[in-house]
Formats: structure tokens, sequence, C-alpha cells
């Protein structure tokens, strides 16, 4: 037994913990009694916890739902926009968003579609009464060459690359990949892994030389989409449906009509997402007649004249269009943007534009899917046209009517859960060449009829 504590402090470790193992109880001692559980003190922790999910839960949900920081103000107008947008998915904001939220944001984007409203568009500035399209070298021959006998011919271009990037000048020479050696006739698609760009970055997924038109790829973590770039406006003519119990795809119309490109125009009546397609609902002229009339509203027209001037507006004169469907909002007029970030949905689309040089810009952007993203907004688009020098466009009926066919091949993914993409009552369709330019079925001239004292067709 220990007399003082100096005699504890000479001992050795070994020797303290082994006699306080005996002294107090331990491994090698007396066994201490375990204290029983305090359930109380669980539980009580338990709902100490539970409670702090639920004031957070809570405390997010008036955040995301109220909060007026500009971060969280957008992403839920974006959010409400997009619902709400949709035929089938409005339980996406209702289910969970009172109502007076919801109306707020749809009010400020109802105006903003008010404020969108404009007569009509100008021509570009430095377009000529002909389309701007450029003259394509023929092949050289030996009796082609310029220069005497005794004098050496001048340079030609024997691959035609430079007929090509006089065709296409927003293709970046410098990616242009060695394996291609004559580009007289070319005519590729699905060449993104070749790696061609434009002069703006983006990239080139199909060259065609035969029907002068340029189409390039998008794909990012929000949407993916095809922009067709059509050289000649007066091949651009607008397909109507022929069939009387449902409509026709993108590319039943684009085989009809025997176009090498086509896209969806004018929208229809889809009562309760049932609709056929071949219903017309809003303006609708074709070849100058006019077929239906405008529902009004903040809808506007979309129409080519005899020219193949592209008119924007809710004020045209009909006398003047050889065709024309109408939807909403104009994104691009007279070269400048004309939507802001108060649009914004993000949706698959479907744009029409045009360039100051008369080329036609078709825009297809996909949407509502894993692989391809939501979609895009009215803004992205409009700004994706503006790269390539567009003067006025406009959005045109979206969602799973969004589609695009080349050579006889829907090369767009549709939202739609038909394997074809939707039947519809129209789309814009691109002729080849040799059907020759005016579009078909107007005037040869490409004239108005209604000027000249002859009969639309």
């Amino acid at each position: 037994m220990l007399h003082n504590s100096t005699d504890f402090a000479k001992m050795s470790a070994m020797e303290r913990e082994t006699k306080n193992s005996i002294v107090f109880g331990g491994s090698t001692g007396a066994h201490t009694a375990k204290k029983p559980r305090n359930k109380k003190s669980r539980a009580r922790k338990w709902l100490i916890a539970l409670a702090c999910v639920l004031v957070i839960g809570v405390a997010g949900y008036l955040t995301a739902v109220y909060s007026q920081i500009p971060f969280i103000r957008d992403l839920r107008e974006m959010y409400i926009q997009t619902a709400m947008s949709t035929l089938h998915h409005h339980w996406l904001a209702t289910s969970f968003i009172p109502g007076d939220v919801i109306d707020q944001v749809m009010d400020k984007y109802n105006k903003q579609l008010e404020e969108n409203m404009t007569p009509s568009s100008d021509l570009p500035p430095d377009k000529s009464d002909e389309p701007s399209v450029p003259v394509i070298p023929d092949r050289p021959s030996i009796s082609d060459k310029p220069g005497k006998p005794d004098e050496p011919p001048e340079p030609v271009d024997p691959t035609g690359i430079e007929a090509m990037l006089a065709m296409f000048p927003e293709i970046d020479p410098e990616t242009i990949p060695d394996e291609i050696t004559d580009f007289h006739d070319l005519q590729i698609s699905d060449i993104v892994d070749m790696g061609i760009l434009t002069t703006a970055g983006d990239q080139v997924w199909a060259i065609d030389m035969p029907n002068q038109l340029l189409i390039l790829y998008y794909k990012n973590s929000d949407f993916t989409g095809k922009l067709a770039i059509v050289r000649d406006p007066t091949r651009v003519k607008l397909a109507l449906n022929k069939r009387t119990n449902k409509g026709s795809t993108v590319t039943e119309l684009c085989e009809q009509e025997g176009a090498v490109l086509g896209v969806n125009a004018g929208g229809f009546l889809d009562p309760e997402g049932k609709g056929r397609g071949n219903i017309v609902e809003g303006l609708l002229i074709c070849e100058g007649e006019l077929l239906h009339e405008s529902d009004g509203g903040t809808y506007q027209a979309c129409a080519l004249d005899w020219e193949g001037n592209l008119r924007l507006g809710y004020d045209l004169d009909y006398s003047q269009l050889r065709y024309a469907v109408e939807f909403q909002p104009i994104i691009v007029l007279n070269g400048e943007l004309h939507v802001n970030r108060s649009y914004m949905s993000k949706q698959p689309r479907t744009c029409f534009g045009q360039a100051r040089d008369g080329s036609i810009l078709l825009l297809i952007i996909e949407g509502r899917s894993v692989t391809t993203g939501l979609g895009a907004s009215v803004e992205t688009c409009a700004k994706i046209m503006l790269n390539y020098d567009c003067y006025n466009a406009i959005n045109l009926d979206g969602g799973s009517s969004s589609s695009m066919t080349y050579m006889g091949k829907m090369i767009t993914k549709s939202s739609s859960p038909m394997s074809g993409g939707r039947t519809l009552p129209n789309a814009w369709v691109v002729l080849p060449p040799q059907n020759g330019g005016n579009a078909q079925g107007g005037s040869e001239t490409g004239s108005n009829p209604q000027d000249t004292g002859t009969e639309s067709q």
C-alpha cells in the first residue's frame, strides 16, 4: 500500500495503470457498471435534427419562391417560363409554386411580348434587288485558260477551293483538312469529326456546293442544334400538307416538294395535345393566296415576298407577300437584338432569319432530353444568328414541332414521341437549283402575280 504521493510518483506508468485498475476498477479489477442508454436523450437529438432540416427546407423554399436576389430570381423565372410554355408540363410549376408568383412572372413575360410587337421590319440596307448568290467559277479547261499561246496561262484554282470560299466565306480555310482535294461539287455531311470550323468558331456539319447551303452544328450542356445557311432565298418556299385527316412530317413535306432541306413552319391547333397537325392556326399565305387569317394577339408574320425578302411584323401588306405564317417573338430586328433576358424559357426552338446578303438562316434547337438538354432561350438563338450577319429573324413554333430534314433524313432529334417527328400543316423547304429559283409555283421572274395581272398558283 502506498503511503504518500511521492511514492506514487516514483511508480512506473505501467504500475500506476495496474494500481488504478485495482483501486478504481478496470479490466484487471472489478467491472464498473455500464450506464443505461438514455433513450429520451437520443430521441431529443433526432427531433432537433429533424427540426433543423425542416427549418432549412422552409427557408430554402421561401428563398427560391420569393427572393429578389437577381441570380435566384432569374432561375425562378426561367423555371416558371419553361414549365408554363409547354403544353403538358404546367404541373412542374403549379404543383408547388403559388399562383400569384406564377402570374407575376407570366404577366412580365406577356408584357415583353407586347413590347416586341413591330408593324414591319426593314429590308437589309445593302441588299440589292437580286439575291446575293456568289458566282461559282466553272471547272477550268484548256480552251478556257487565258493568255496567248506564247504566254503562260494565268494561275487557276484546279481544286475549286476559291469557289467554295466564295460561296461560303463563313468557313475558316485554315481548318479545312488536307484529305479534301476537290471542292467543285463538294457535298459532305456529318463531318464534325473533320474539325472544320467557321470564322466564328462553330463546327461545320455539312458543306453542300451543288445545293448552295451550309449546315453548322452546336452542342453544349444546355442544347444541341443545327443552323442551315441557304444562299439563294428564292429557292425557299412554304410546303403545305395535302392530307385531310392528319398533317405531314417535315421529311414527308420535303419529299412531296422534292426539297433538299426543310424545317417546321407555322402553328396548328392541338387541343389537349391530341391534335393531328392538319388544322392551321394563325396567318397562312401560300403563292400569294390568303388561306387563313391571322389570329391577332401578340403573333406576328414571318413572310417572304416575291423577291425572297424576309418580312416580319403585324401590319404587313398581304398583297406583297408570297408566303407567310406567324408566331412570336421577333428576335432580331433591323440588324439588332430584339429580345432580352426577360425571355428566360429554355425550349426546343425553330427560328427563321435572313442575313444582310439575303441568305436565309434556319435554326433548329433540340431539347427536353437528358442527352440534348432543356433547349435554348430565344435570346441565345438570336445571338447565334447574329454571328452570321442576321438582319431580321423570328421565333417560330418550337417544342416537339422543331425538326430539320436534310436529303430525305431528319437530322435533328425531335422531343416528340413520334418516330418521324410531329405531323404538321406546313414547313419551310429549300428546293435544289435545278428546280429553278423563285421556289417554283410563282411567276418565272419571281414577281408578284398581282402586279402583272397573272394568277397566283
